[in-house]
């Protein structure tokens, strides 16, 4: 009996490692399958299910396409859908629009330095140096007046313009920046009346004065083809009129200016005023404004601005009238 207890002791022992090698060798390779299907291979064929592989050794999955596990419909409010992957396209070409912006370079060891000095008729003489802006255009502006000139070869530039304020501020400025002002003081301007008309471009505006009853062409008839000078002011007899700016630059602002003596007028009566345009292979057919001010005893009394379009180039040589746009002066016994 001994023995036979032996023998089946024996028997079970062998019995059990034999199950323990059989199940340790399936886990093994169970565990060989888990991790192949984890690194996105597929399951052998013969594969019957999935084992459950413990999480510590669980390989993350990689893909190009996050997506969220499903999740009961009234849970799914709850994470936010990730939203599409974004192209972004990069362009070989800078825009245009982005460049920076070349600026002028300023023009090192050369200061324009001006002079202004009240003068007869209450003008203004205006001296301008600028020795390395020669023949470049030059901007002035007094008040609400504005004109471009060119400057000389050589030399400075000589200008003289009627004062509009008493107290009389004239600014020069070039295209790069440089500007210059100066200022004087006019005391003479309550004795003078004046009419001023300013434009852009190429004979956009004339300015016409008619005194005491004269028609055009007569003696009395004050215009840029007869604008006479300051002497016509001596005895308070008559006017006279300045034109400003350079009538050869096409975007250049210019403009005229009539002055009387209404304070010194030895006459008594009216000065009938108009402006007029011709039409011009400049002009025809371009929109045209112009901008009007008159002076009486030194003070602005009314001031007009009027966009108009000029007819066409078939009525080249013919003469527009612009009326209301300037009112006459009338001359009252001192």
């Amino acid at each position: 009996m001994p023995n036979l207890k032996n023998i089946c002791r024996r028997n079970a022992l062998s019995f059990v490692s034999a199950s323990l090698a059989v199940c340790i060798g399936f886990a093994m390779q169970s565990s060989e399958a888990a991790i192949l299907v984890g690194e996105g291979e597929a399951e052998p064929p013969n594969s019957t299910g999935s084992i459950p592989f413990p999480k510590q050794f669980a390989l993350p999955r990689f893909s190009t396409t996050e997506r969220l596990p499903s999740l009961p419909n009234d849970h799914r409010h709850r994470i936010a859908p990730l939203q599409e992957p974004v192209l972004v396209a990069v362009a070989d070409d800078i825009p245009v629009g982005i460049l920076p912006v070349e600026e002028a370079a300023p023009r090192l060891g050369c200061v324009p330095t001006m002079s202004a000095e009240a003068a007869a008729g209450a003008l203004i003489d205006v001296h301008l140096s600028a020795s390395c802006y020669a023949a470049e255009t030059v901007m002035f502006t007094h008040g609400d007046l504005t004109f471009h000139m060119q400057m000389p070869a050589e030399g400075p530039l000589k200008v003289q313009l009627p004062a509009l304020v008493e107290v009389a501020e004239v600014s020069a400025s070039f295209a790069i920046g440089d500007t210059v002002t100066v200022s004087t003081v006019v005391d003479s301007l309550a004795f003078y009346d004046r009419v001023v008309i300013s434009w852009s471009g190429y004979n956009g505006a004339e300015l016409h004065a008619r005194e005491f009853g004269a028609y055009y062409g007569e003696a009395g008839h004050v215009w840029r083809g007869q604008p006479r000078d300051v002497g016509a002011l001596s005895g308070g007899k008559g006017g006279f009129l300045i034109r400003l700016g350079n009538s050869d630059l096409s975007i250049a602002r210019q403009a005229e200016i009539y002055t009387f003596p209404a304070g010194l007028s030895s006459q008594v009566g009216d000065v009938k005023v108009s402006v007029e345009t011709e039409v011009t292979e400049e002009n025809c057919g371009k929109p045209l404004k112009i901008r009007s001010s008159a002076l009486r005893q030194g003070q602005v009394t009314d001031q007009h601005e009027l966009m108009l379009q000029v007819p066409d180039c078939s009525a080249i040589g013919e003469f527009l009238v612009l009326k209301n746009l300037v009112e006459d002066l009338t001359i009252a016994q001192n």
